[in-house]
């Protein structure tokens, strides 16, 4: 048989859990409330979160609590004694966003297994190998990298490895996006995010509208890799991930159940696997949005996206032929329909449920292919318009029963072994599948029979009765003197205790016996007094020179095209940095896969060559590839450190200086200054989204494997439905950045951000003129100047250097 890696499912509620179990999953991840990347799933409370592990253990099910999310300093403590209860409790792992929750678990709860996040942006050989260094034992990968780069990673590496298989995508780098949070406060690093890529936008190019014919800009279509499944095994990952702790359970039992089947089939037979037709429409029934396999197969283009349809867009079932009598509408039949079916149609975004049928006048509950059928509405439609069944009844109501049924589904192979001993005590041992053993000696003696003996099948009848247990007995040994007798009632005793003795063994052997402990925030200590400095990021040689003209402290040097650098260009910038006072570091990219580690490698040597200070960091794998070079370095927000502990880890890692997320308030800020040597952003066009995909090539680019890269020559931007317009920027790779409408100043804010300790201060100026970074720089130094001084001379404030301008979450902080 093939290896076949883990199925992994969703479970947003009990119910959910029963159905992945009862469907097939080896294993689920739930979430607890407070502290699950899905908020507003119902998640366990405490006491449903053990009943929940004991009911997957006992049916050999591991069970992995989602604590992706990133931990504000005043939950810690909460969330301290919630991992120590999930440790108790027996779970097989923790899924991890924060870097400062790991650093914690490794050193309070060693015996946790933890496992990556995707919210962790992990897409390269390097970042596994740092995390692995962490005691890190499994990680999600990022859902944007192909087949061939989830190779390589498994080449380099040893962890784990998991990747999404079926379920919603992220349009965005998971762990990358701002734009629920900038744009209404809910964070999507945090649970709570608002989906604005479900929304509608206009697409600017120059300035005006580019007519499209459909405007959800951002919806990607739904992950399915039923039919490529055999690759991503061949992959080496250990590990296969159904999105949906959103979904009903009669979604989990579906997908799950055809998953197990796909899995079953290929382990049965690699050469022979197939997706049968039925399958693939049970999937497409339970929700789609179109399918995709995202990009495991290479660039998708426009495949990737569903423009017209963010919302379930069901089964086309038929067609609007029209309006009948009597108020009803009349319908061309292409599929099955049902009374109790949910419908929706092309062009429409509100459903129906089909609460009457009739067909030629007469009143019917299921009606079937070429049928003309009269079905009365709340909406109005019109003739042509295409009729698409977005919920199956018939299909629910099958998928209901798998997993509410009073007898289970899933049963664990169970060996008993009766010894029937004239004179001495009845004795059974069981033993399951997975090894755990039990032995029950009763009190009654076996006694010889005076009449009528109780026979070898009349034992093993009555052993082998397990009703609604889990366990299934797959054999019976017997060894007993001869005419014995054994009264019914005591083989049914001794039968439940020793059952019931397994049951508690398979469920009590995962708990953790721990040394409970409070914890409480370390004493701050690191009390900040020096000059300030001013860091102004650029990414061509004339903004270099007008920051450090005005006073810049210190450079960052690049973006995201790393590749349009050459040596000869940072010695001129070196030069021109040297010779204004400054010092200068490489800014490096955010996203760096496998196949371009080795170039950006080059460039930092080439960079440190030429006298760089040292390197900015922004992801897992580039921090490692810089610890092993030995350079000086500075981690940036990308990496979004949200609290002490993740303060701490990056100073111990080496760091000079950690840029803390742009999530957190002034006040969080202040408390975290104590802790190291922070950075804050306070001007600039923060990102908002990175994408893999990009929006103006597949929309633009022409209809071919190869773009005719649109945005080489143009200016683009997105529009939202309030009006707001979000600059787009595309990037030698070709992925898609997404900024904020209003750019982030905090000129007026100065004394505030000094005040708390916090004493460097950037300026993101790429995506400035070279005019306007000399204005900027200027008036932010003398800023800087009059608070050391405590003169006012400028006045000048936000309005005087920024057209439109916000504060970010400085002064209001995130969900």
């Amino acid at each position: 048989m093939s290896y076949i890696p883990e199925l992994l499912a969703p479970a947003g509620d009990m119910l959910s859990l029963k159905a992945a179990v009862e469907n097939g999953a080896d294993a689920v991840y739930l979430g607890v409330k407070k502290l699950s990347a899905r908020a507003y799933a119902s998640n366990f409370s405490l006491d449903e979160l053990e009943q929940a592990i004991d009911y997957a253990h006992l049916r050999g099910v591991k069970v992995y609590i989602t604590v992706n999310t990133l931990i504000k300093d005043a939950e810690f403590t909460e969330a301290a004694e919630t991992l120590q209860n999930i440790a108790a409790y027996g779970a097989d792992a923790v899924i991890v966003q924060d870097v400062g929750l790991i650093s914690f678990l490794r050193e309070f709860l060693p015996r946790l297994p933890v496992h990556a996040s995707t919210q962790m942006t992990v897409h390269n050989s390097n970042s596994v190998r740092l995390l692995e260094g962490l005691g890190v034992k499994r990680i999600v990968l990022a859902r944007e990298l192909s087949l061939e780069a989830i190779h390589s990673i498994r080449k380099n590496t040893q962890a784990e490895l998991e990747v999404f298989i079926h379920g919603a995508l992220c349009i965005c780098y998971s762990g990358q996006c701002l734009f629920s949070s900038l744009i209404g406060g809910r964070s999507g690093n945090r649970g709570y995010c608002a989906q604005p890529c479900r929304k509608q936008y206009i697409l600017k190019k120059n300035g005006k509208e580019v007519k499209l014919q459909d405007n959800f800009l951002l919806s990607p279509k739904d992950l399915n890799t039923s039919q490529i499944l055999p690759l991503l095994i061949e992959a080496g990952v250990s590990s296969l991930k159904i999105e949906g702790r959103m979904k009903r359970p009669e979604y989990v039992a579906g997908v799950v159940g055809i998953y197990r089947r796909l899995l079953d089939r290929y382990a049965a037979g690699p050469t022979a696997y197939f997706v049968p037709e039925e399958e693939l429409r049970t999937l497409e029934q339970l929700f789609n949005r179109g399918f995709t396999h995202a990009y495991l197969s290479g660039k998708p283009r426009i495949k990737l996206m569903d423009h017209g349809v963010p919302y379930n867009r069901g089964v086309l079932v038929g067609t609007v032929k029209g309006q009948s009598r009597g108020g009803y509408v009349s319908l061309k039949l292409s599929g099955p329909l049902n009374v109790g079916d949910g419908i929706g149609f092309s062009g429409g975004d509100t459903g129906e449920s089909v609460t009457k049928m009739l067909y030629k006048g007469r009143p019917i509950t299921s009606a079937d292919k070429d049928m003309i059928v009269d079905i009365p509405l709340s909406n109005p439609v019109s003739a042509g318009m295409q009729v698409y069944r977005t919920s199956d009844v018939s299909l629910l109501k099958s998928m209901e029963r798998s997993f509410t049924s009073q007898t289970p589904v899933r049963k664990v192979p169970l060996r008993l072994n009766l010894t029937a001993i004239t004179g001495k005590q009845l004795e059974l041992e069981i033993q399951d599948s997975d090894g755990n053993i039990t032995s029950i000696v009763s009190e009654y003696v076996v006694q010889p029979s005076l009449k009528n003996p109780t026979t070898r099948d009349d034992m093993e009848k009555q052993l082998t009765k397990l009703g609604n247990t889990v366990f299934h007995p797959v054999s019976v040994e017997i060894t007993s003197s001869q005419d014995i007798f054994i009264p019914i009632k005591e083989l049914n005793n001794i039968r439940n205790i020793a059952v019931q003795e397994l049951g508690d063994i398979r469920t009590r052997k995962w708990k953790r016996k721990l040394d409970h402990f409070i914890f409480s925030l370390p004493s701050q200590h690191n009390i900040k007094t020096g000059k300030p400095m001013l860091t102004v990021s650029v990414s061509n040689l004339d903004s270099l020179t007008s920051a450090a003209s005005e006073g810049a402290d210190v450079i960052y040097y690049g973006d995201e095209n790393y590749r349009v650098h050459t040596k000869t260009e940072l010695g001129k910038a070196r030069d021109i940095a040297f010779g204004k006072g400054c010092m200068i570091y490489l800014s490096t990219p955010s996203i760096v896969w496998d196949n371009d580690i080795n170039e950006l490698q080059l460039l930092i040597r080439e960079a440190l060559e030429v006298g760089f200070h040292g390197v900015l960091v922004s992801n897992l794998g580039v921090l490692r590839s810089v610890q092993q070079v030995g350079c000086n370095f500075i981690v940036d927000h990308h990496l979004n450190i949200f609290n002490h502990r993740s303060v701490s880890f990056f100073q111990n890692s080496g760091s000079e200086a950690v840029t803390l997320s742009a999530e957190l308030t002034l006040e969080q800020v202040s408390f975290l200054s104590s802790y190291g040597n922070v950075e804050c952003v306070i001007h600039g066009n923060p990102q908002l989204m990175v994408m893999e995909n990009c929006i103006v090539g597949s929309l633009l680019g022409g209809k071919g494997e190869a773009c005719s890269m649109p945005c080489k020559a143009n200016d683009f931007s997105i529009v939202d439905e309030k009006g707001f317009e979000f600059p787009l920027l595309m990037d030698e790779h070709c992925r898609t950045h997404i900024f904020n409408s209003r750019e982030l100043c905090l000129l007026d804010e100065i004394p505030s951000f000094l005040n708390a300790g916090v004493r460097r201060l950037r300026i993101d100026a790429r995506h400035m003129d070279a005019q306007k970074v000399r204005v900027v720089v200027a008036a932010y130094k003398q800023r800087i100047e009059e608070f050391i001084s405590q003169e006012s001379v400028s006045g000048l404030t936000c309005k005087d250097i920024s057209e439109k301008y916000t504060k970010g979450h400085y002064f209001r902080g995130v969900l």
